[in-house]
């Protein structure tokens, strides 16, 4: 009985392979290559009369223009000092201090930060700072270094473009080492 199931599932399997194999080269008959037509297309993937407007001046944006200057660091300083400075109220109800900080979190901080007992951040005085580092070729995200009652302590701030604001993506001790 088993041998009758299987061979037709052998023989369905081998007239697919067949004729996914096709015919050999030799009985094909020969045709005739013709060339494609050359399309030229810019960094965009966009080809000559394919609507899309290809001057220079109207060329597509691929990205925020982002810089780093006096304003900037400013802004990042400004936001690290308060978004630390509400961070470091232990004595603050869990809903209020959330509330109050909730504004400064990127969206992936909120879900973390909204599960931190305020009660349980063993600094309630920052002694210094911020202290800004940031990698030469990226205007976007940033690290705010602070010292506190408690001992040193960072933020990551990031943000998406020029005139939007920095958003806190992470708050941590530094590890003793």
């Amino acid at each position: 009985m088993r041998r009758t199931t299987f061979a037709p599932a052998v023989l369905a399997a081998a007239a697919l392979l067949t004729a996914c194999a096709g015919t050999p080269a030799a009985s094909t008959p020969a045709t005739t290559a013709t060339a494609a037509p050359t399309i030229t297309a810019d960094a965009d993937g966009h080809s000559t009369g394919d609507g899309h407007d290809h001057d220079e001046a109207t060329e597509h944006y691929h990205g925020p223009n982002v810089t780093w200057d006096a304003g900037s660091e400013k802004r990042v300083k400004d936001t690290a000092a308060k978004a630390m400075t509400l961070f470091g109220r232990p004595t603050v109800e869990e809903k209020t201090w959330f509330k109050d900080l909730e504004p400064l979190l990127a969206a992936e901080y909120k879900e973390d930060a909204r599960y931190i007992d305020p009660a349980r951040v063993p600094f309630s005085t920052v002694t210094d700072g911020p202290a800004i580092s940031r990698e030469a070729q990226n205007p976007m995200t940033v690290t705010a270094a602070f010292d506190t009652d408690a001992g040193p302590w960072t933020i990551m701030l990031h943000r998406i473009g020029q005139d939007d604001p920095w958003l806190v993506t992470s708050i941590s001790p530094v590890d003793a080492q």
